[in-house]
């Protein structure tokens, strides 16, 4: 466990006074992170968030992960209703087909049962969701009859499911995050819970799970550490934690609870996996690579870095490569040719997906694959040297002439890299990469605005707060429906809405033979959620991170939208000054649709 006293003590030497307020702010962020996150962006699909996260620990599975075969995802010796099954061959969605046990395939008819009312009254028939107003529910299935299995996996009974709400304990770190969260608008955990209730209560209603609900069991850790967790250490208590969920609370399920926002940490969800316990939310953006080593237990919803890694080449390549840097801050730079640079971490996850964009680059773009050409800063996420570490990165790319600094880090680096370029006349653009709330105007507004304002902009693979959570939201409609109040009258929140209706979503789709093979085929079989404008992305299991149809993945999120940021514009979520403004009127894209053309952004610069 990193010493956070002595952080502090290396905080107060530093002389620079805005420096030191920003990095005691980023000693309670490395802890907390997740809860401030929550705040600005709500959750998506599984109840992911970004985080500060190091995934040097993600090594041991990669290469081992990249070779499972997901065409047959109950090729493990996970227990289902009928173990050894013959294997056969069933629709995975849009005409795709993947190979399952036979009892897996009978569970998943029963779920597919189109036709009739559903439990919540829906008149079921193709091309209708169980949420008939949702576009991101499972498709319908008539109300259930007959029998359920019973005890079809550990957690699992005939009349209800165990998932476990895993968290830490309140401290005065925490207590100040909270009222920091509060004075930013966001809702309190009082509020959130009781938002978060009313919607599991109608979830609960209307949701298929086959004679079965939902028993939630909130669970303090009692050996991991939150902050280790974080850097992607600590697996040891981590491990203790998913034992003594386990083996004392019998949970089918973990997803991340208080102080973690629906997050759980890549070493939790490595020990889960260990112990065949499921876990929703697991290690936001690792690559596909690290979900398939732990198929079919780790599941996530923002995008991994390798469909980013995908998609970053891929707009570079169509829309900025040989073309002026014309929204550098400095005249001169204008009229040069791009030459990007990238600050990036320097651990084994991150390096693994920067290393498929420079490949891409090279291969489809021309764009030499190599540090002179295209400068590279790998930073360690030690937030006591995230000052020095920008300061360096930023005389190493301006002695190197680049134009165009990518963002492939964390805010907290962002602040530092802007105001140093600021203080050394270094006037680049600015391309962020939807990844860590570079995309999020709460964080946009902390950068120096003499760097950004005017010369930032770049994918975004979050939907706007106002889709999210705005007052004409799919949750604040609903939310409206059923309580006649406005969703966010105690403050900025979704109630984890995206979260509980991915989840409840997969167990429908899942059918009654609950398994986590059964969730695995069904989350392949669920088609993409979304159309038909995407308002909060594009989401499918369906394809590999390179498009590669029925390949698929285990995070939900495939497309993104395109942003820039403009410092004098007031956000339609807060009325603050400084937001990001979308083109092409939001309209999203998944890897392969990104227009060949100059995006269309500072009009008139």
């Amino acid at each position: 466990m990193r010493d956070v006293q002595r952080d502090l003590q290396v905080v107060s030497q530093l002389q620079d006074p805005f420096i030191r307020r920003s990095l005691k702010t980023a000693l309670h962020l490395r802890r907390y992170f997740p809860i401030y996150v929550f705040v600005v962006v709500a959750v998506i699909a599984v109840s992911l968030v970004p985080s500060i996260q190091d995934r040097g620990h993600a090594t041991s599975r990669l290469a081992s992960g990249a070779a499972t075969n997901l065409a047959n995802p109950t090729g493990d010796t996970t227990q289902t209703t009928a173990a050894g099954d013959t294997a056969v061959t069933v629709a995975a969605g849009d005409g795709g087909v993947q190979r399952v046990s036979r009892s897996v395939a009978q569970s998943l008819g029963a779920a597919q049962q189109a036709s009739g009312k559903t439990r919540g009254g829906v008149d079921c028939r193709p091309g209708v969701r169980q949420l008939a107003a949702s576009r991101y529910a499972a498709p319908c299935t008539a109300a259930f009859k007959g029998n359920n299995g019973g005890a079809t996996y550990l957690g699992v009974t005939s009349n209800e499911i165990i998932i476990v709400r895993r968290g830490f304990a309140d401290s005065a770190n925490s207590q100040a995050v909270a009222a920091v969260v509060k004075q930013a608008g966001g809702a309190d955990a009082a509020y959130v819970e009781g938002v978060r209730d009313v919607f599991i209560k109608y979830l609960d209603t209307m949701f298929e799970l086959y004679g079965r609900k939902i028993k939630w069991v909130d669970y303090e850790s009692k050996y991991g550490n939150s902050t280790d967790e974080a850097l992607s250490q600590g697996k040891e208590g981590a491990c203790r934690d998913a034992t003594y969920i386990k083996d004392t609370l019998h949970a089918f399920a973990v997803v991340g609870g208080k102080n973690t926002v629906g997050v759980l940490s890549a070493p939790f969800s490595e020990c889960a996996a260990e112990r065949k316990l499921l876990a929703f939310g697991a290690a936001p953006y690792y690559p596909e690579t690290w979900y398939r080593a732990q198929h079919p237990y780790a599941w996530g919803g923002v995008m991994e870095c390798m469909r980013i890694s995908y998609q970053l080449a891929e707009y570079i390549g169509k829309r900025l490569v040989g073309r002026k840097a014309k929204w550098a801050g400095d005249a001169l730079m204008k009229t040069k040719t791009r030459k990007f640079a990238i600050y990036v971490p320097d651990n084994d996850g991150y390096q693994s997906c920067t290393k498929i964009t420079r490949q891409v680059l090279q291969q489809k773009y021309g764009v030499p694959d190599n540090k002179q050409t295209t400068p590279q800063y790998d930073y360690q996420l030690d937030v006591s040297r995230f000052p020095d570490q920008a300061s360096q990165a930023i005389i190493q790319f301006h002695a190197a002439q680049a134009t165009t600094i990518v963002l492939a880090c964390d805010p907290i680096s962002t602040i530092f890299l802007t105001q140093n370029a600021s203080k050394q006349g270094y006037f680049p653009e600015w391309l962020q990469i939807g990844t860590a709330l570079n995309d999020v105007d709460n964080a946009a507004r902390l950068f120096d605005q003499t760097e950004v304002d005017g010369h930032l902009w770049g994918p975004s693979q979050l939907g706007s707060t106002d889709k999210l959570f705005g007052d004409n939201s799919e949750p604040a409609i609903l939310y409206r429906q059923l309580t006649g109040k406005k969703l966010t009258e105690g403050g900025a929140t979704d109630g984890t809405y995206w979260g509980l209706l991915g989840l409840y979503s997969v167990l429908q789709a899942a059918g009654p033979a609950l398994t986590p093979n059964s969730i695995a085929a069904g989350t392949f079989s669920l088609p993409p959620g979304g159309a038909p404008d995407f308002p909060v992305g594009y989401t499918s299991f369906r394809d590999g991170p390179d498009g590669t149809p029925g390949a698929h993945d285990h995070t939900a999120i495939e497309d993104a939208r395109e942003i820039f940021w403009k410092g004098t514009v007031r956000s339609p979520s807060d009325g603050q000054s400084g937001t990001y403004l979308e083109t092409y009127g939001g309209k999203r894209f998944r890897n392969g649709e990104w227009p060949a053309e100059e995006p269309p952004i500072y009009p008139g610069g």
